[in-house]
């Protein structure tokens, strides 16, 4: 009773840290924009249920329409506001030593976010071509400068030694493999699965908000494991539901874009290659839940595709975390091994298949769970494919006038 009772106070010490922390001025502005995205994400849900609710039925898509352009330019706005504050607030850190800064992995991070978020306003105010062209090219370049640096860093072995962890050349040799391996495979069964269009404003604008969601629901953890991953109030929903709404291939996008919050918000990063599998690869996972609502057998099957897909997603999504564990923080399971009294502990792949599915198991349970719940309302499944992309059915081929019958 007493364990429990300790165990719910730590979680609840979690909690009010995360939504009230206000020791260091970038915790503060942390902490103020979580506030602000939550507000932002109930103020947009209650304008789209009031425009539902009173809308005439010939003036709803135009309404809606403008809905999501003004909600896709306040998020922009928010976008810009916190990159600038936040950089701000942690430079004042920095100078009072109250926070560290690498610049070959920070500066580059900034610059990629920064081109993220002007090439969307570029995109939003000129949705053409040469503008979704040149802004996707502008944030790719700026994302792989940073992910080379990251590579130069993580190489180094810097990081690695100041987590008492040694650079294995047989490990980083394994975990390039794994990353490249399932990083591939998932991008060509997306591809492979998903026969959409690029984004539109409606496409954007979704995907912002599953985002911000899925990152708001990430800090109410139910268990926080101790080297990283947790047990949430299913946090990855929205961006599974984005996924199945607009495609496994968006998905993608919103999974990498989710993945390097995720790396801002809480990292634990030794290695390069295990920089992209815990949050590259593993959230790009996601993207698969979309992955089977085009097989003719399960045509009308809203949960059954969803559900299934879902644990396509959460299935990769573990391999992607096993192969990290293993590889990354085997060598800790010697550790645990000593602590608890458990040998087999020891061997790395015993390690990471225990500690992976102490929490990604009953998260990804408890995602699939509440995602099946929520589509048995048939509101909820005629919204879903009515904002969503999905493949119309094809037109019934009529006989000309005078043919013959």
């Amino acid at each position: 009773m007493n364990t429990s009772l300790l165990a719910f106070g730590d979680m609840m010490n979690d909690v009010v840290n995360y939504f009230a922390n206000f020791e260091t001025a970038t915790d503060g502005c942390r902490t103020v924009a979580l506030w602000l995205a939550i507000a932002l994400l109930i103020a947009f849900a209650v304008t789209k249920l009031v425009l539902w609710r009173t809308a005439p039925a010939e003036g709803t898509d135009a309404r809606q329409k403008k809905a999501n352009r003004i909600a896709l330019f306040t998020l922009l706005g928010y976008a810009a506001a916190a990159i600038i504050t936040f950089a701000a607030c942690y430079f004042s850190d920095v100078a009072k030593g109250e926070e560290s800064l690498v610049p070959i992995t920070f500066y580059p991070l900034l610059v990629f976010a920064v081109a993220a978020v002007a090439g969307g306003f570029a995109v939003a105010l000129k949705p053409v071509k040469a503008v979704k062209t040149a802004a996707v090219s502008v944030a790719g370049a700026a994302l792989i400068a940073a992910i080379v640096c990251l590579i130069v860093y993580y190489s180094s072995g810097a990081a690695g030694e100041w987590n008492g962890v040694e650079n294995d050349p047989g490990n980083s040799a394994a975990m390039y493999i794994c990353a490249i391996a399932l990083t591939a495979a998932i991008i060509g069964a997306s591809f492979f699965a998903d026969r959409t269009k690029g984004f539109d404003t409606r496409a954007i604008t979704f995907g912002g908000v599953c985002i911000a969601l899925s990152f708001a629901l990430s800090y109410i953890r139910i268990i926080r494991m101790p080297m990283g991953g947790s047990i949430t109030l299913a946090s990855l929903l929205p961006l599974m539901l984005y996924s199945y709404m607009f495609g496994c291939k968006k998905g993608l996008v919103a999974g990498v874009v989710y993945g390097f919050l995720q790396a801002i918000q809480d990292a634990w990063i030794l290695h390069p290659a295990q920089f992209v599998l815990d949050y590259v690869t593993a959230f790009m996972a996601i993207a698969l839940t979309g992955c089977l609502r085009n097989v003719p057998a399960l045509k009308g099957r809203m949960r059954t595709q969803f559900a299934l897909g879902g644990t396509i997603a959460g299935v990769t999504r573990y391999l992607s975390h096993f192969f990290s564990g293993v590889f990354a923080f085997g060598v800790f399971g010697a550790d645990y091994a000593e602590e608890y009294g458990i040998s087999a502990l020891a061997n790395p792949y015993f390690y990471s298949f225990v500690y992976q599915s102490l929490y990604i198991i009953p998260e990804m349970i408890i995602v699939i769970a509440v995602g099946t719940l929520l589509l048995s309302s048939g509101n909820l499944r005629r919204e879903i494919m009515r904002y969503g992309e999905f493949e119309k059915p094809a037109a019934p081929q009529t006989q000309q006038a005078g043919s013959n019958a």
